[in-house]
Formats: structure tokens, sequence, C-alpha cells
């Protein structure tokens, strides 16, 4: 994008005076247009294999569970809590990951965290079996994966442009999504008893992945490259650097946000638009969360599905994220980009859609299970939960990168506690919920949580703009 400085600064003019000064920057600074389409890629590719290294270090490790339990001398709730313990410090620890990688740059975060996780998994595959040791290695192991979800989001808000967003943050959640689908079967390594190949695996990809990183993925929080001219006919390898430096001057064009603190978190609690969608994304993954710990139950028990049959059946809700994720994004995008003003909450016209194709796959769901009708109908409804979810998702994603509080991967990494929040609920209540009242009831509330969440999307396109506004003129 060009244009004189004169018009840009009219146009910059007008432009706060209806949005605010986060969102007028957006609009008349072309979002990194010196990074070519090439290496946009390549960040993206990057980024979204770091963020699988977190979902299938969960899910790899689910499956052997029996065996460590037997090698490490535990019961069997000892061994489930060392799957929830890492579960939990997913949820908070990027809350800190994500708001330094707003403040302080990108790359240092990756390159810090992903040693966590390396180091974590080269000690687990080598040291004695060791109770205390797996517990605290396991939160090492989660404190170094869980943050390239909500930095990763930042990295690709950084570099492309909103009218572009959907479909990029759509192919960046496939590597969270790949996780859960290939993590059960990366554990076949283990089937021999060789449980410690499991990390030893993991080090191996996190390694690789840490390789890349270092040289080949720039810094590309704005407030220190600005649109990313330094990088203008430059090599794509790039120099290792642990602290990232400024490489432009602070300027009303690239402001740097506030130092992370609880004043700065309590401040985008109080963000309407933002916490709207945390808790929208919160209810919808504790509705999926529900169908997903009771599916290899159904399967099992009203099927006769055998072990073998169980694994390969997870391959149906796992498409669905992928296809939802991957169609929502462009739908969103080509919506968007017929527009000629861009508006953050033109996104959600969609997410009504995907609320309601949610809402029919969990109600569809629970009601099959009750009946035991074919087993047909139950992989049908499990993958339209799953595809409208991901939908749902994606949007939300989307929006939490643009929605003027200049803090895109905090956002995100609010966002993330709320549906980790939700699962965890979920999976506490649900078998209860079943024992007392059956799967189509249980499901049939489930589902219905999805209208809260269709009240919460109208809600923010009435008032939404107006939010924006209010919280950038008080910044």
């Amino acid at each position: 994008m060009s244009c004189s400085s004169d018009s840009v600064t009219h146009n910059k003019d007008d432009l706060e005076k209806n949005v605010g000064l986060t969102e007028t920057v957006s609009r008349y600074s072309p979002p990194y247009s010196d990074i070519s389409e090439g290496r946009t890629l390549l960040i993206i590719c990057i980024v979204t294999s770091a963020g699988f290294l977190g979902p299938v270090a969960g899910n790899i490790y689910i499956p052997v569970l029996p065996l460590i339990q037997e090698v490490f001398k535990i019961s069997t709730t000892t061994a489930n809590a060392t799957v929830s313990v890492f579960m939990a410090v997913c949820a908070v620890a990027p809350l800190f990951w994500a708001s330094w990688a707003d403040f302080g740059g990108r790359k240092t975060l990756y390159i810090i965290s992903l040693l966590f996780f390396i180091v974590s998994n080269i000690l687990l595959a080598s040291i004695p079996a060791n109770v205390a040791a797996l517990f605290i290695l396991r939160i090492i192991q989660a404190i170094g994966a869980s943050s390239v979800m909500s930095v990763g989001a930042g990295t690709v808000a950084d570099i492309t442009a909103p009218k572009k967003r959907g479909r990029a943050i759509s192919y960046f959640m496939l590597g969270p999504q790949l996780g859960p689908i290939l993590g059960p079967l990366f554990s076949l390594i283990a089937s021999q008893g060789n449980w410690r190949w499991i990390f030893g695996f993991l080090s191996i990809i996190g390694s690789i992945i840490y390789v890349t990183i270092l040289f080949f993925l720039p810094e590309t929080l704005r407030c220190l490259v600005g649109r990313g001219e330094c990088y203008r006919g430059k090599r794509w390898i790039v120099h290792p650097r642990l602290i990232q430096k400024q490489l432009i001057e602070e300027s009303i064009s690239f402001p740097r946000p506030p130092k992370p603190s609880l004043k700065v978190y309590w401040k985008l609690l109080k963000f309407k638009p933002l916490l709207l969608c945390s808790i929208n994304g919160g209810l919808l993954f504790a509705t999926f969360y529900g169908m997903t710990i009771t599916f290899a139950k159904i399967l099992r028990e009203n099927y006769k599905f055998p072990s073998w049959k169980l694994s390969v059946s997870y391959l149906c809700p796992g498409a669905s994220l992928i296809i939802g994720s991957i169609i929502g994004g462009r739908i969103i995008d080509r919506i968007v980009s017929k527009k000629e003003e861009h508006i953050p909450e033109s996104r959600f016209y969609l997410q009504i859609i995907g609320l309601l194709i949610s809402m029919v796959g969990i109600l569809g769901y629970g009601w099959c299970a009750h009946f035991n009708v074919h087993v047909a109908a139950v992989f049908v409804f499990s993958f339209l939960g799953g595809f409208g979810m991901t939908w749902v998702f994606v949007g939300n994603t989307t929006y939490l990168t643009e929605c003027s509080t200049g803090q895109p991967a905090t956002n995100v990494a609010i966002a993330n506690f709320m549906r980790n929040v939700g699962a965890a609920i979920s999976s506490v209540i649900v078998e209860k919920i079943i024992e007392k009242i059956g799967y189509g009831w249980c499901f049939t509330g489930l589902g219905l949580l999805d209208l809260i969440g269709i009240a919460f999307v109208l809600i923010l396109m009435k008032f939404g703009p107006r939010w924006r506004r209010d919280f950038s003129s008080t910044k």
C-alpha cells in the first residue's frame, strides 16, 4: 500500500476519531508488506510446526498410562494426575509467555520455552524411573510446550493483513489440531514396553523445530521491526539471537504494549469483546470436550468396538477439526475481503452458522447414543460437532488478534485459558450427569449452551465497535 504523507495524515486523523489509535495504526500502516509471500509462508509453517508440539506431547502420553503405572509402581489415580497437572500448566503458562512476547519479542519466547521442552524430554527419556521426577519434568514439559499456541497466533497477526488473516490462522491451527490425532498413533513406538522412546521422539522433533526457529524465524513484533523493511533483500537465514534488538525507533505507528503486570491483565479482562469471546470459546469447547471424552466409551460399550477400531475412529472428529478450520478460514476471508472498510465484527455472521452446526452435532450425538442408533449416525454427528466448533474458533482467534488491545498473543492466551477451564469442568461433571439423566438429556443441555454463544455474538456485533473505540481512547 502506498500513498502520500498528506493523505496518510488526513486518513489517520479521520480514523482516530472513529475507531481509536490502535485500530487506526493497523489501517494506515501496511502489515508487513515488505516480507515476501514466500517468507510469510515459511514463518507460518514454522510456528504451525511448533504449535504441534504441545498437543502431541499431551496425547502421545495418554495411551501408555498403563505402562507408566506399571513401571513407576503408582496407582491409576496418580498416573491420571500426571495428565491433569500437564493440562493445568498448559492452561496457565501461556498467560505469562504471551504477555512477555507482546512486550519484548516473539522469538525470545520461542527460544526459551522450547528449550524447556527439549531438556525435559531428554531427561524423561534418560533418568531412572522416579515418580517425583516424572511430575516435575511433566510440569516443565508443559511450561515449554504450551507457549506456542498464543505466541504463534501473535506471530501470524504480525505478518498478515486482516483481510487474509482468517486463512492464515486456520493453517496455523492445523498444528494444535493434528496433535490429538497423531499423538495416539505415535505412541505405538512404545508398544514393546519402550516407554522412554515417546520422550526421545518428542525431544528429536522438538530439536529439529528449535534449530529451524533459530536460523529461519525472524523477529516479527511490530514495535521492534516495524513493517519489516529491515528484512528486504536479506537472506532467509537469520543470525541466532536470544534478546531481540529494536530495529526501528518507537513511534505512534508501532507502539510498544505495556509491560506485563497483573494490572494489565485485569484491564484486559474488563475489555468486553475479549471477555465475551473467551467465555464463548470456553462454553463451546466444554461441549466438544464432553463429546470427546465419551466417544470411546460409547463405541466400546454400545457398539463393541475393539481397541484398534477405537483408535482409528478418532480420525473422524480429528478430520472435522482440520476441514472446519480450513473451510472456515477461507470463507471468513472471502466475506471480509468484499467489504471496502474492514470491521473485525464482520466475521461474526459466520460464527452463528458454526454455533448452529455445533449445536446440531452435539444434540444428535447425544440422542444417537441414547437410542443406540446405527454407528454411522454417531460418526456423522460427532463430525458436525467438531466442524462447527473449529469453524467458530478460527473466527474467534482471528478476531482476538485484531480487537484493539495491541496484545494479540495475550488475548489468545486468555481465550486458551478459558477453553482449558471449560474442558476441565466438563471432564469432571459429564459422566456424573450422564449417570443421572442419560446421554440424550446431558448433551441436550450441553448443546443448548451454544445458544448463549449466539447471544454473545449478537451482542458483539452490535456493541463491539463502540467497546473497542472506548478501550482505545483509555489507553
